[in-house]
């Protein structure tokens, strides 16, 4: 019995983890495509990061700054906290 709800508890976390990745690639795809991408998603991909996730976002917030002649200062902003 014991045995079961330890390997169902390894399972569930599994999932936890397979559903965070899953959200945070779509909301990391949402800000890579958009031009001008919603301060609300940002906030929620910052609200669910994990610091072995960190480079990922802050490649996402260069490649936003690098294309841009005026780079938004709230990218800038968001990118030197991570630093």
């Amino acid at each position: 019995m014991a045995r079961e709800r330890r390997r169902h508890g390894q399972q569930r976390d599994r999932g936890e983890d397979d559903l965070h990745a899953q959200v945070l690639e779509r909301m990391m795809d949402l800000v890579r495509n958009d031009t001008y991408p919603s301060t609300t998603h940002l906030d929620m991909i910052e609200s669910i990061l994990r610091d072995d996730e960190t480079d990922e976002y802050a490649e996402v917030l260069m490649e936003k700054i690098r294309s841009e002649s005026y780079p938004s200062f709230d990218h800038l902003q968001r990118l030197m906290k991570l630093g």
